[in-house]
């Protein structure tokens, strides 16, 4: 009780602060001129000017901002800063807190729409005496109109002192439900319940429960762990019934029901909790459900850990530093937009124990998620896994705390319920919980991406009419620092399109063709502005000998990069940090795939058998990482501890053409393994109530520096493309996975975050990034290629290019279309291929042995102009047209 009255009276005293704060926090009200003359334009302004509405700045280039003049502020003050502002241009506008220059992690962001008053109140910590501020408006031409900016103080909800869980005494008298290998027992107290898996202690139940809310005389906790007024059962369906009802100090009287029952699917209990309360309370904590993993058990230790979206850990900290500095590495309860999937689990030896939930459609940040692993909580020795209420939606709670800013109210006789698993089973990793969710989850409905009309539509004008395109030149992204540069990609996509019905066929063909004139023969394969690429423009447009003969040297070069361990190192940038400090290795998974993908591409298109073998033992190297979690692959701004998309993306695809180029069943088995670890960086939920959402892809889980920008709950899609990609390789070996599905899913959200035809600039680029809850692009605006490789997929269209291993004959075939009806036996093989293009093409055959003899459309060839033979390296270039039926004879 007297622990209630002191919070009572600080929660008082702080309210009084606030008065006194509110009176002696600097403001800027931009209506009065005094304000606006403050405030300089710093760097790619115009000018800056007062007006009726008030601080009225015209941007005149690509990095607009204003700083402001040095202010004084309460020291240890945590602090709100409400900004009123419109915008010409849709975008983040970002403000810069600083005394000695401006820093990424001493900022904050947020969106505002286009030419709609906007006014946001954003959390930022106390700040120094001297402090001045930074103000970065969206856009890069028009006005931006600063109406204010206020500062009021931040105040805090004080947790208790938290009982520490115990370990149950359930072995008498306690109701038991098995669901395959997934044992609960349970007895008569709340919260007392055990979970055991194949034999192994792995959880227990929060049995000390606590209910925090506020009413007018400050806050209050009512203890849910006694066993008066308890009433429990076990009900003929085999369900478990526990029923708690005490009333507060405040005279409501509350009933908390929780039923346990096994799944549909073995080794998973259904779990319904649900809370009633007389009067109207303005909840801070309810923990709707916990369990502690290790307790009693395992203890803090654990094999891997997943926490979709914020957390892949091996056995090392959550809410750690090692990939995101500062305030925003607690995660224990965060923004639920960032949560990929509605799960969390912890992985032991050979079992794990999960944690889903099913969500309120309409509103999905109903319920909060509380994941620490280990548990430094509530001290009970494990982790902790739970669903609390109030949800967070990333701005009502500091994050990672347990408590929100203020109580949510839960009205009189309306049940508050969550339905909810437990699941567990067998694994090495925590693969196999993901799998687990996954089957009984379920994946998204596909987006809507619309016709692939209005995609062509989308892409061409992305290619002829956006800022990506300079004359004949081509942008990686439209950013600054990206400079037009020759492509061949460009124009090959381009007639690709072009060759689709089109409607600017003509507009497309005539400046590929003007582009393509830029690009040496040489560099056809090499010369590309996109994230997904194939080898395919040299058997397009010619140059097939050069470009294999390149492809040659490029693997020799790749070669170099591996150590005498066949392991590729990090190495610091000259210009910059060292990103690997944090890393408990010199090499990673993701550091390595990429080289050892691009390795076995550039091999297999040069047909030459002993970089193909070197090759191949690089990959086998990479079995080490087995049952690791993926990371490093963006070493060039992130750490490389760093869990990341991207080293998912480069494992699946290496080890899928280790399969295609051996058939070893080891490395299908592996590529599987490593597509399963890209999952959790996918949305398999709408994290909001609006359209877009549903199949983004969060690239890493951390931050670029270990500052910022912060990365959690930032779909970033062409690292997801990548993905998408490699999953589409992959779908046709192995059909035991969700692959297509995914693939398409990611390849619809990309096409749902492309900027549309209202944006002239960036008309059909892919942005950097997608803000979910603002439902809005915003960064680089990337070039269409890297989505435009995935569409192809998505709509079923003609293929780009095609690559098969005839392993009875040892061909190895690259086509620019689909390879198909094939018939080989030792001494030849017999194969369609669909060109997509109307123009004479290239088919590349690697693995000759001796000179073949060629059949065309049943018709004998001779090996001469306009096909070729390079004896030496066993490498045929058929010229082709259409698609036609090849016949090759090695008698």
């Amino acid at each position: 009780m007297h622990l209630f009255r002191i919070v009572t009276i600080v929660c008082f005293l702080l309210c009084l602060c606030a008065t006194v704060f509110a009176q002696e926090l600097p403001q800027f009200d931009f209506s009065r001129l005094g304000f606006v003359s403050q405030w300089n334009a710093a760097h790619d302004i115009s000018k800056i000017e007062s007006g009726a509405e008030g601080m009225v700045i015209s941007i005149g280039g690509n990095d607009p901002y204003t700083f402001g003049p040095p202010r004084d502020y309460p020291a240890n003050v945590p602090l709100w800063l409400t900004v009123r502002m419109k915008s010409d241009t849709e975008g983040d506008t970002q403000i810069f807190y600083f005394t000695d220059g401006p820093r990424e992690e001493n900022s904050v962001r947020f969106t505002v729409p286009q030419n709609q008053w906007t006014e946001k109140r954003i959390a930022v910590p106390p700040l120094a005496k001297g402090t001045r501020l930074r103000l970065d408006p969206p856009g890069t031409k028009g006005q931006a109109t600063i109406a204010f900016m206020r500062f009021s103080p931040r105040i805090l909800l004080q947790e208790p002192a938290w009982p520490r869980p115990t370990t149950p005494d359930v072995q008498q008298g306690a109701y038991t439900l098995k669901s395959g290998n997934l044992i609960i027992k349970s007895n008569a107290l709340f919260g007392q319940f055990t979970l055991a898996i194949n034999g192994q202690d792995m959880a227990i139940g929060l049995n000390c429960p606590q209910i925090g809310y506020t009413v007018k005389n400050g806050l209050h906790w009512l203890d849910f762990s006694q066993k008066r007024h308890n009433k429990w059962s076990m009900e003929t369906d085999g369900t478990i019934r526990i029923r708690h009802s005490k009333q507060d100090e405040d005279g409501a009287y509350w009933g908390w029901t929780q039923t346990f029952k096994a799944g549909k699917l073995q080794g998973t209990i259904e779990v319904h909790s649900e809370v009633t309360v007389s009067q109207n309370r303005e909840i801070v904590f309810l923990p709707m459900l916990t369990i502690l993993p290790g307790v009693g058990s395992f203890g803090e230790k654990k094999t891997q850990a997943i926490f979709p979206g914020l957390e892949y850990l091996d056995n090392e900290p959550s809410s750690s530093e090692a990939d995101i500095r500062g305030p925003q590495s607690k995660r224990q309860v965060s923004d639920s937009v960032k949560n990929t999937l509605p799960m969390m689990a912890v992985q032991n030896g050979e079992n794990y124990i999960g944690l889903a939930w099913r969500e309120d459609e309409k509103n999905p940040d109903k319920f909060s998620a509380l994941f620490d692993s280990p548990d430094r909580l509530f001290g009970s020795g494990g982790h902790v896994m739970g669903l609390l209420f109030p949800g967070s939606d990333g701005e009502n709670r500091v994050e990672g705390s347990l408590l929100p800013y203020q109580g949510e109210t839960l009205k009189a006789g309306v049940p508050l319920t969550l339905n909810a698993l437990i699941f567990g089973g067998k694994g090495d990793s925590a693969v196999d919980a993901v799998k687990q969710f996954v089957a009984w989850h379920g994946l998204p409905k596909i987006p809507d991406a619309g016709t692939f009309e209005n995609y062509n539509a989308l892409a061409s004008a992305g290619w002829l009419d956006s800022k990506i395109r300079e004359g004949n030149l081509f942008r990686h992204a439209f950013w600054p620092g990206f400079e037009a540069k020759t492509a061949a990609d460009a124009p090959l996509l381009m007639e690709w399109l072009a060759q689709q019905n089109s409607p600017r066929a003509g507009e497309l063909k005539t400046v590929a063709q003007s582009a393509l004139a830029q690009v040496k023969p040489q560099d056809y394969n090499a010369s590309n502005v996109s994230h997904v690429t194939y080898p395919v423009a040299a058997l397009v447009y010619g140059g097939v000998e050069q470009n294999a003969a390149r492809a040659a040297q490029n693997a020799r070069n790749l070669l170099k990069r591996f150590d005498e361990n066949n392991r590729v190192l990090y190495q610091k940038r000259p210009d910059g940090g060292d990103l690997g400090t944090t890393h408990f290795a010199p090499d990673a998974n993701g550091l390595t795939a990429q080289v050892v993908e691009s390795l076995l591409e550039n091999a297999s298109f040069s047909g030459e058998q002993d970089l193909i073998d070197e090759g191949l033992k690089k990959l086998r190297a990479l079995d080490k990482f087995r049952n690791t979690v993926p990371r490093g692959a963006q070493t060039w701004e992130v750490p490389l501890h760093t869990p990341d998309i991207l080293a998912s993306a480069h494992l699946v695809a290496a080890y899928t053409r280790g399969y295609e180029l051996t058939g070893e069943a080891h490395f299908l088995e592996m590529a599987r393994h490593w597509a399963w670890t890209g999952v959790p960086f996918v949305y398999l939920r709408n994290p909001t109530d609006k359209n877009v959402g549903a199949y983004s892809t969060i690239a890493v889980l951390g931050a670029t520096q270990w500052a910022a920008p912060v990365w959690f709950g930032q779909p970033v899609q062409w690292c997801g493309l990548v993905y998408a990609d490699a999953l589409y390789r992959l779908a046709p070996y192995d059909q035991t996975g969700p692959w297509k599905t995914l693939a398409d899913g990611i390849t619809a959200a990309g096409i749902q975050h492309t900027w549309k035809q209202k944006d002239k600039e960036r008309v059909g680029l892919l942005p950097d990034y997608y803000l979910l809850r603002p439902q809005m692009s915003s960064g680089p605006a990337i070039n269409p290629g890297t989505m435009q490789t995935n569409a192809v997929r998505l709509f079923n269209k003609p293929a780009l290019y095609d690559f098969r291993v005839l392993s009875q004959s040892g061909l190895l075939v690259h086509a620019p279309g689909a390879i198909s009806e094939v018939k080989e036996s030792k001494t030849g093989a017999q194969f369609k291929v669909m060109g997509w293009t109307e123009k004479p093409y290239f088919v590349l055959i690697n693995g000759l042995k001796s000179t073949p003899q060629i059949r065309i459309n049943n018709q004998a060839v001779t090996l001469a102009a306009p096909h070729q033979f390079n004896a030496e390296k066993g490498r045929l270039i058929l010229n082709l047209q259409g698609a036609p039926t090849v016949e090759i004879s090695t008698n």
